[in-house]
């Protein structure tokens, strides 16, 4: 096989490395995983993050948004095939534009320290070795990945690759253990209950929907307000007082809002069955939104493409969880008249029946 036709095979698997490590902090505080109800790995404490802990959480997201950007900057030039073929041939004006949206990986440790700096408390220490860890490699996948298309050096491909996968491993384990207050221990309690808790039967739901073991947390309002505060901290605001819900992409939790679960909660345990426009939306937004986080999990991250998915699912959702088949093709009807007022980044032309995001199901409901 030529050289050049290795490099755009490279180039492939490359791109995916890149989107792997720049979905490590792509949507709402990302990939987080913690088991049962026991606290997250370095947890030490189940309180909610100190003024100190919230601006060092601040930093830490500035980074991870400049770090984001220069990954996202760089895949977008490896799968964009003008851009790609001409960094094939090596060409001067894009292998330093390649070059210059990869510096913060090379200056990865190093803007670590000077501007975010070591974690005010020791319950954030681990996190942030981590972090630290994975810099570690993502500089040599720097150096690797830079003697290959700059230089030539085809023999360093597969240690750019190597490197590339295992800085976005790190990465997405360090953000498992942030912020401290999403990763509190909660109890396990199913059906009608105010607190904040693990729900065990909503978690079966999203599992299945995910094809993946999930956790589904519902937070009571007290403290999904201050939850929204330490995302929106340690996320520059991707999360607001309007966030229904919320999972990272390829993690293992899901949290949803006081309203989503005190919709699925009337549904499922309560039996409550409106027949008004106000109350099937809120069940109807609820089944979505339940429907919705499990695509983030299964490793979707365009809004428009989970939100397809999630009304297309949102029929056999309904039905787990006690809706008769009429009454959740009604609710699902009831979302799409709706669907017209979601944000844009939400929909899609190609949302409808035939269009490039039918799934194909034969039991979705479609307007």
């Amino acid at each position: 096989m030529s050289s050049g036709g290795f490099l755009l095979r490279f180039l492939l698997g490359l791109a995916g490395s890149l989107a792997a490590v720049s979905l490590a902090f792509l949507f709402a505080g990302s990939s987080k995983h913690v088991a049962g109800h026991v606290l997250g790995a370095g947890v030490t404490s189940g309180s909610w993050a100190t003024p100190a802990e919230l601006a060092w959480l601040e930093k830490l997201g500035s980074w991870d948004t400049r770090l984001l950007r220069g990954l996202q900057s760089a895949a977008r030039v490896e799968t964009t095939p003008r851009l790609a073929q001409k960094l094939m041939r090596r060409d001067g004006r894009t292998v330093v534009l390649h070059s210059r949206a990869l510096e913060r990986a090379g200056s990865c440790a190093a803007d670590l320290m000077t501007t975010v700096g070591a974690p005010p408390t020791a319950r954030l220490r681990r996190a942030f070795d981590t972090f630290r860890l994975a810099c570690v490699h993502l500089q040599r996948f720097h150096g690797a990945i830079t003697l290959a298309i700059n230089h030539g050096q085809d023999s360093e491909i597969g240690t750019a690759q190597a490197e590339g996968k295992r800085a976005a491993y790190l990465l997405l384990t360090a953000d498992q253990m942030l912020p401290p207050g999403e990763v509190r221990s909660l109890p396990v309690i199913a059906g009608d209950a105010g607190q904040s808790r693990l729900e065990p039967r909503f978690g079966r739901v999203a599992s299945a929907l995910a094809g993946m073991q999930l956790q589904v947390r519902c937070w009571s309002g007290s403290d999904w307000r201050r939850l929204i505060r330490e995302e929106s901290s340690y996320t520059h605001g991707k999360l607001g007082a309007n966030t229904l819900g919320f999972a990272g992409i390829g993690g293992a939790r899901v949290n949803l809002g006081p309203a989503v679960c005190g919709g699925l909660v009337d549904l499922a345990y309560r039996r409550a069955r409106p027949t008004d426009e106000a109350g099937q939306l809120v069940l109807a937004a609820a089944v979505v939104t339940l429907s919705h986080e499990p695509q983030h999990s299964k490793g979707i991250a365009k809004e428009s493409v989970a939100e397809c998915n999630a009304i297309q699912l949102a029929n056999g959702t309904a039905i787990t969880l006690g809706a008769s088949p009429a009454y959740a093709a009604e609710l699902v009807r009831m979302y799409w008249r709706h669907y017209g007022e979601e944000l844009p980044a939400y929909r899609s032309s190609e949302c409808r029946r035939g269009g490039k995001l039918d799934l194909g199901r034969a039991d979705s409901i479609w307007p």
